[in-house]
């Protein structure tokens, strides 16, 4: 064949070397042809593409050379001053240097030896070298500023002509692999000028015809005909003729081949030519099942490969060698990619954390190579999956796969159920299922160790690790932690993170076994819970009990718990002998009151507070949580003192825990939780035999906390009253309300108690029921009285008793009442004597008792009533002189016995309440005919006389009789309402009789020199008569008979009435 001829390669060509066409024009345009008339000319060339940009990130930066430069003239410093140290130091006699050139440089002596020659050279080089890199530096510095542009344009240019070179060089390297190409084609010599043309321009006209007819195109019905023929002969021969294994029985036939489908690995196709079923198999495509995998392309240099080796093999082996070696190649494939995957790992998020090992068709990826201790690890390979001793199944021979064995910390886990994904691969999937199933089994133990009392639960994942995690909680507060394993390094950390957790964390990673991470996380809670606590106790101001605390093991033998952390705390008001306490312990905190011994050093008494949730709301640790726990310690504070007090009496108690819920509860507000005490009535208050119980079976006493000034407990008892009682207080109520005392028209009634911080209410109970008592039983006494009462409570009674008279009893001390009365009530003359009466320690006089007068209430309410009249009368006749002398001078005996004294003229008169068939009355006896030794000291003179005015009318006025009174010869008798007008008259009597200028001696008074201004000192003799037939003077008493005609006379005429009159001035009461 001729290659140079008409039809040849090489085409005309001008003087010049140019190549042109059949037509004469150049191939590649004539450069001197403008593009476009009105246009620059362009040489028949277009324009040149811009040059690209190199970006300054892709430059080094000028700070990394300086920064080099100044560690290399670092380490030639250190180089020069290792040298100067190395070098020998001039000897000197006896080994010693003179004195002064140990540590200093002189001018005469080693600064001229050669040793320092030396190392001043040294340093003069290094100085010198330096110099001229940092020059170098500064020039450079210099040129970058004034050239930057222009340098980065020479880097583009340069960069572009790099570029070129590698293009050319590529270009070579082709042509030389295309004459090597052409060897194999028998092309020793070819035609590379008519190559590059037809390349160029498609055609040549030159290239001989080789008279060539293609076949006519076949048409779609023979195609179709053609294709059903081959797919008919293929399913006869898989069907007939060919024994496929089991895992060759997924197949199908289509587009004239056979395709066989093995899941989650490839699929092939193979076809046959002829019907002759002895005839080979041939490999056609192969398409892969799992990902990633590469994409075969049809002509791909690959798939020539892999088709001439697997034609061989179809030749020799069949459809099985075929199958046995696509699926080696294909497991042998997947390790490949999972070893690439884990390359890729550790390049990325995984650096540091993985150590991979690849053998032959076997891959060990290690994870976690910086935990301390044994290593764990997986393994994948290719198994054979056959049976020991060369066993078969009925199935027939196994076909090989990918297995995987876990070995965690060293130790095979057998029985793993890793269900790995083989149709996706995911090295990263693989390595977080198997760390997912490590950390689910190290948080397992450490859930198994956890203490039983603290709440525990663990969040698992099968394929997440970061879902992996012990949740952890003590108590009722939420104080709760979450341990969890990060995945990639295989640290233990805690969430939330605080600064306790922070050392918890380190303890943990450090720790090998279960049991002592458990009791880390345990002590971690314990403390951030007790941190808490302490915060917000500072907040309520409550004091810590540090000095001379109780130690840790006195507490624990106190509480009886597993105590981790404890404190004492003294809230305001407490007082030195008591605490609130908080203990930790696995479980939680617990609150508790302690009674602490001498010194602080012991506990006396320890009692658990109970504390409640409401219901759907958690208990936190705030500061209205910690508000109510002081509440309630304060109650049980009480309770159990009143209870050791109640024990040691033997007296039934009974406490109660109840709930009170607020009417408008707030959101900090969980604790509700308040007790109750519960004791007889009988305990409390003993019952008079002589009247029926008033009060119901039990009384009620709850604790309402602190007082304003925070010494004092309130409490309130309540309880019922039964029978008549309840109506009389609701009447009394009615009339006076109690500040400290409230009743109800059911006769429920509550009573307010105060008592000192950790004492006894016992004593305040009983003293405050004493006091109900007493005032029910005083106003009954009022009542019957029909005395007003003005004002009451539980302590004091004011109540008036005339218009103008009123009284006030107070019941503040137990053992003793006191009665005060205005400064102008007449009843003050005989105060002492009323309060005796009515603490029932003297007994009234007999003739002003009365039978229904059981106490000493209803007696000093008598006596006000009886001795009302005539004290009033005597104040009045007291306060009716306004000179110095006392006319008359009262001096009070008892209750029913009193004299009266004149000065001007001198005389005296007894005056004595008696009683007589049931009737009570006054007797006004006068002292001038009794005895000397039982006249007043200023009349037992032997010769005294009497004025004889005086004598004339105090004989007519007791002849005489008034309203409510009657003379007696030697006196009067009135009744209780007629006494003040009777010693009216008779103070009348006397006063008319009064010598003017005073009152002189005389003989008709013996000679006897008036007595001394003002009282008398001696009074009345103090053994005088009391009352009755006592009272009279021996004349009267020889003369019963006589007066009492003479009474009886009287009395039949003026008919006085003996017996207590109603005053007018009394105000009755309904």
């Amino acid at each position: 064949m001729n290659y140079s001829g008409v039809n040849g390669a090489s085409g005309p060509r001008d003087e010049q070397g140019k190549k042109r066409s059949h037509d004469g024009t150049l191939v590649n345009g004539d450069r001197n042809k403008d593009t476009a008339s009105n246009g620059p000319p362009t040489n028949g060339l277009s324009a040149a593409p811009a040059i690209a940009h190199i970006a300054s990130v892709h430059y080094h930066p000028l700070s990394k050379l300086l920064s080099r430069i100044a560690q290399e003239s670092f380490n030639d410093l250190s180089e020069v001053l290792q040298a100067m140290a190395g070098m020998p130091v001039s000897q000197y006699p006896n080994g010693a240097m003179p004195n002064g050139l140990g540590g200093h440089t002189t001018t005469n002596g080693d600064a001229d030896t050669e040793t320092n020659k030396q190392k001043k050279l040294l340093l003069m080089n290094y100085a010198q070298d330096s110099r001229a890199k940092f020059i170098k530096l500064l020039v450079l510095a210099e040129w970058g500023k004034k050239s930057g542009a222009d340098v980065s344009k020479l880097i583009d240019v340069f960069g572009w002509m790099k570029q070129q070179d590698s293009h050319m060089e590529a270009m070579d390297a082709r042509l030389m692999h295309m004459k090597e190409l052409t060897n194999y084609a028998r092309q020793g010599n070819p035609d590379i000028r008519t190559a590059l043309e037809i390349l160029s321009t498609g055609q040549a006209t030159w290239m001989p015809d080789m008279g060539f007819i293609p076949p006519d195109p076949i048409s779609s019905e023979k195609a179709l005909t053609l294709l059903k023929y081959m797919n008919t002969s293929l399913s006869i021969r898989l069907n007939v003729h060919e024994d496929l294994p089991r895992h060759l029985k997924k197949w199908r036939v289509g587009s004239g081949r056979a395709t066989f489908v093995i899941d989650n690995e490839f699929e092939f196709d193979v076809l046959s030519f002829v019907e002759d079923t002895s005839d080979q198999w041939h490999f056609i495509d192969i398409r892969f099942m799992f990902s990633p995998a590469p994409i075969v392309t049809i002509g791909s240099r690959f798939l020539q490969f892999l088709k001439s080796q697997l034609d061989h093999i179809l030749r020799q082996s069949g459809l099985v060698g075929c199958f046995n070696h696509l699926l080696g190649f294909s497991l042998t494939h997947k390790i490949n990619v999972l070893k690439s995957q884990a390359f890729d790992l550790l390049r990325a998020g995984w650096a540091g954390s993985l150590k991979i090992e690849t053998p032959r068709r076997f891959l060990v990826v290690q994870y976690w190579t910086d935990k301390p201790g044994k290593k764990s690890w997986i393994e994948i390979s290719v198994s054979s999956n056959r049976r020991g001793k060369g066993k078969t199944s009925w199935r027939g021979p196994p076909i090989p796969s990918l297995s995987v064995r876990w070995f965690r910390q060293g130790v095979l886990v057998r029985d793993a159920d890793l269900t790995f994904d083989w149709k996706h691969l995911s090295m990263e999937g693989m390595l977080k299922r198997v760390i997912a199933r490590h950390i689910a089994g190290s948080l397992g133990k450490i859930r198994e160790r956890v203490p039983a009392r603290m709440r525990a639960r663990t969040v698992l994942s099968k394929t997440e690790p970061c879902d992996c995690a012990l949740e952890a909680c003590i108590g009722l507060s939420g104080i709760k932690t979450t341990l969890s394993l990060e995945h990639v390094t295989g640290r233990y950390f805690f969430k939330p993170a605080t600064a306790i957790s922070a050392g918890a964390e380190i303890a943990v990673n450090q720790s090998k076994e279960p049991s002592e991470i458990s009791t880390i996380i345990t002590r971690m809670l314990g403390r951030t819970l007790f941190d808490t606590v302490q915060r917000y106790t500072q907040q309520l101001g409550w004091q810590p009990v540090t000095k001379n605390a109780p130690r840790m093991d006195t507490v624990k033998k106190a509480v009886k718990m597993e105590v981790l952390h404890y404190a004492l705390f003294c809230p305001r008001g407490w007082t030195p002998t008591w605490a609130l306490g908080v203990m930790i312990d696995a479980s939680g905190e617990s609150w508790w009151i302690m009674e602490l011994g001498a010194k602080s050093r012991t506990v006396e008494y320890a009692q658990r507070l109970t504390v409640e949730k409401r219901e759907g709301q958690k208990l936190s640790i705030d500061r209205a949580s910690l508000s109510s726990v002081e509440r309630i310690a304060v109650h049980l504070v009480s309770f159990a003192v009143t209870t050791r007090v109640l024990e040691k009496d033997s007296n039934q108690y009974t406490l109660r825990e109840e709930v009170a819920i607020p009417r408008q509860p707030y959101k900090g507000q969980n604790l509700r939780r308040g007790w109750v005490l519960r004791v007889r009535t009988a305990d409390m208050l003993e019952p008079k035999p002589e009247e029926e119980p008033w009060l119901g079976a039990g009384i009620r006493v709850m604790c309402q906390g602190f007082k304003s000034n925070y010494r004092d407990i309130w409490h309130i008892a309540s309880g019922s009253m039964i029978g008549t009682a309840a109506a009389d207080m609701q009447k009394l109520m009615a009339a006076a309300p109690q500040n400290t005392f409230s009743f109800t028209a059911d006769g429920k009634f509550s009573i307010l108690l105060t008592t000192p911080f950790g004492s006894s209410l016992e004593g305040e109970l009983r003293a405050r029921l004493r006091d109900v008592d007493r005032l029910r039983t005083f106003a009954t006494t009022l009542q019957k009285r029909k005395m007003l009462l003005k004002s009451s409570s539980l302590q004091h009674v004011e109540f008036q008793y005339s218009k103008a008279l009123s009284a006030t009893v107070n019941f503040s001390q137990e053992d003793k009442i006191k009665v005060s009365f205005d400064a102008t009530n007449p009843h003050n003359r005989i105060h002492k004597i009323l309060t005796e009466i009515i603490n029932e320690r003297s007994p009234s006089i007999p003739e002003m008792s009365h039978e229904k007068d059981h106490n000493g209430l209803d007696r000093f309410c008598t006596t006000l009533i009886f001795t009302r009249p005539i004290l009033s009368c005597l104040s009045e006749l007291e306060s009716s002189t306004y000179s110095s002398i006392k006319n008359p001078a009262i001096h009070t005996h008892s209750i029913g016995t009193y004299r009266l004294t004149y000065e001007n003229p001198l005389c005296s008169f007894d005056v004595c309440i008696k009683s007589k068939d049931d009737r009570v009355y006054w007797q006004i006896e006068d002292n001038d005919k009794r005895g000397l030794d039982e006249r007043p000291e200023s009349e037992r003179v032997q010769n005294h006389r009497r004025l004889t005015s005086l004598k004339t009318s105090l004989q007519e006025l007791f002849k005489s009789a008034g309203e409510g009174w009657f003379g007696s010869r030697s006196g009067i008798l009135a009744d209780l309402d007629g006494i003040p007008q009777a010693l009216r008259d008779i103070h009348k009597a006397v006063t008319n009789c009064a010598m003017a200028g005073g009152y002189a001696p005389s003989i008709e008074n013996g000679g006897r020199a008036p007595p001394p201004k003002g009282p008398d000192a001696s009074n009345a003799p103090q053994s005088g008569p009391q009352a009755g037939p006592q009272f009279g003077s021996r004349q009267s008493q020889g003369n019963q008979n006589e007066k009492r005609q003479a009474t009886n006379k009287g009395a039949k005429a003026n008919k006085p009435a003996m017996n207590p009159k109603k005053e007018q001035d009394v105000i009755e009461i309904d």
